[in-house]
């Protein structure tokens, strides 16, 4: 059975890095932990590392979170439900002691000739290759948001490396996409830019760690709080969605969205112009509608599809539009009526995020006047998770938004004389 502590060890000893040095490269990076907290997860005597803890770790060592959990595959994206909550099994068992993993093990023998399953393998003691460097398009792209983060601190290049000590890091190299620097480098360098934000800084580091490849929403121009909620929908298994004002940015079709940005202004997606805001509407649209395994799940006010933000001829088109998303099997797409609500939120608009990872918990996200704020404290999440669920008991069934739909197609065509 996978151990937490035993993969600790390896990539320690692997990588030529004591507890003291681990220890002071988390706290200068922000997450401060102790050599003796080190020490512990190393023997197994501390079992419950946080999230955040987990991936400083895997960024300093240069392995993935799945690999230290004890899962090889467990970020391939290709692995089932039951797979992860094997792995999470796994590193709840570490630091038991050898009597009491002996009895586990026997009882995962049994259970496996008992479900006609193959001998479990022998867990792998190899360490996977530190992290290839990272491509020239992954560079280029890490260089822009650092050179970003660093001019909205207001930091000279001069300031950041006082901060992190001379000779550090080569600011300019670095931002210019010459060189790519280490994971733990970027940690400090998010720290001292003020990213407190775990997504946030997440959303950087899997681009420093080379987890993935330089994406559209990594834009320059885009800001970091945006261009982290594009990243995390990306990912997201099940998208969760509150609208009050229009019809959700991911079902609007062109021309409504691009009357929906000039009645709330660009500058709520960070751009100067409503052209270059619907750039970003429509590419996020195209990136979802490429990925058929992700779930759309929208509830909206009875209150968007009467009102009128474009003409007659635009809003007929998006109602026919919303009729076609509401048929397709992977979005279920509910109404809170006008007359007699059962359920009204007191909130704005807002999004929940559920991904495959089962160490991952859910993110929510408020939408507000200037920009998105993300939400991962768990009663805060939870507390959204409620609202949404009263929503969805207590608004139209799926027939029943079909026949609201409809409802309104005809008003509307009967008023546009067709």
């Amino acid at each position: 059975m996978a151990n937490f502590a035993e993969r600790l060890d390896l990539a320690l000893t692997k990588r030529g890095f004591t507890g003291a040095q681990v220890a002071s490269a988390l706290t200068e990076a922000g997450i401060p932990i102790t050599r003796a907290y080190v020490s512990q997860l190393r023997t197994g005597k501390q079992t419950n590392p946080t999230l955040q803890v987990l991936r400083a770790l895997a960024s300093c060592l240069q392995v993935s979170v799945g690999w230290l959990v004890g899962d090889d595959h467990l970020e391939s994206g290709a692995v089932e439900d039951l797979q992860l909550r094997a792995a999470t099994i796994g590193l709840s068992a570490s630091g038991l002691s050898e009597s009491s993993l002996a009895v586990l093990r026997g009882v995962v023998e049994l259970a496996r000739k008992a479900e006609g399953l193959p001998d479990e393998p022998e867990p792998t003691s190899d360490i996977p290759d530190a992290a290839a460097p990272l491509s020239g398009p992954q560079r280029r792209a890490l260089g822009r948001r650092l050179h970003s983060l660093r001019l909205a601190a207001q930091l000279t290049e001069e300031q950041v490396e006082t901060a992190i000590g001379k000779g550090a890091a080569a600011i300019p190299a670095i931002e210019e996409g010459r060189i790519a620097p280490a994971p733990i480098t970027v940690e400090r360098l998010l720290t001292v830019y003020g990213i407190a934000s775990p997504p946030i800084r997440e959303y950087v580091l899997s681009l420093a760690r080379g987890e993935r490849q330089a994406a559209w929403y990594d834009a320059q121009s885009i800001p970091v709080w945006l261009a982290t909620t594009y990243a995390l929908e990306q990912r997201a298994t099940l998208i969760r969605t509150f609208h009050t004002q229009f019809v959700p940015p991911l079902l609007q079709t062109e021309d409504y969205a691009r009357a929906a940005i000039t009645a709330a202004g660009p500058a709520t997606l960070g751009q100067l112009t409503v052209e270059e805001a619907l750039a970003l509407v429509l590419a996020r649209q195209e990136a979802v509608a490429r990925d058929t395994g992700i779930v759309v799940w929208a509830v909206i006010d009875e209150s968007v599809l009467m009102r009128s933000i474009v003409g007659g001829h635009v809003q007929l088109r998006q109602l026919e539009t919303l009729l076609q998303h509401a048929k397709r099997p992977n979005v279920s797409l509910h109404v809170v009526p006008m007359e007699d609500p059962a359920y009204v939120p007191r909130t704005g608009p807002f999004t929940l995020w559920r991904f495959a990872e089962a160490f991952e918990p859910d993110i929510a996200c408020r939408h507000g006047i200037e920009g998105d704020e993300l939400i991962t404290e768990t009663g805060a999440v939870e507390a959204y998770h409620q609202a949404f669920t009263k929503l969805s008991v207590t608004t139209t069934t799926r027939e029943e938004t079909i026949e609201v739909l409809n409802y309104h197609r005809e008003r509307l065509s009967r008023s546009l004389g067709k």
